[in-house]
């Protein structure tokens, strides 16, 4: 592939499967994809055309249902139930 004239290698790797914590809903799952990807509150308030009220509460639930306190901590449990299936791969 060539970018701005440069020929650059383009690798394509699976990612892990995420188990999403037990009872969330699929607009969780969502907020949760976000928060894996980096976003901001904000960000994820405005994709979602939501206040960041609606999204900060939605986070607590998040955070709630997978015993977490922020989130640090859910990406760092989402991230570590995801390397430990492929371990056992």
């Amino acid at each position: 592939m060539r970018v701005g004239g440069e020929d650059i290698l383009v690798l394509s790797v699976p990612l892990p499967k995420l188990r999403y914590p037990e009872g969330t809903t699929s607009a969780e799952h969502e907020i949760i994809d976000a928060v894996l990807m980096g976003r901001t509150i904000k960000e994820i308030a405005e994709l979602r055309n939501a206040s960041l009220r609606t999204v900060t509460t939605q986070l607590g639930a998040i955070f709630k249902k997978a015993n977490v306190n922020s989130q640090a901590e859910l990406i760092a449990t989402m991230t570590e139930g995801a390397a430990n299936e492929d371990d056992e791969a």
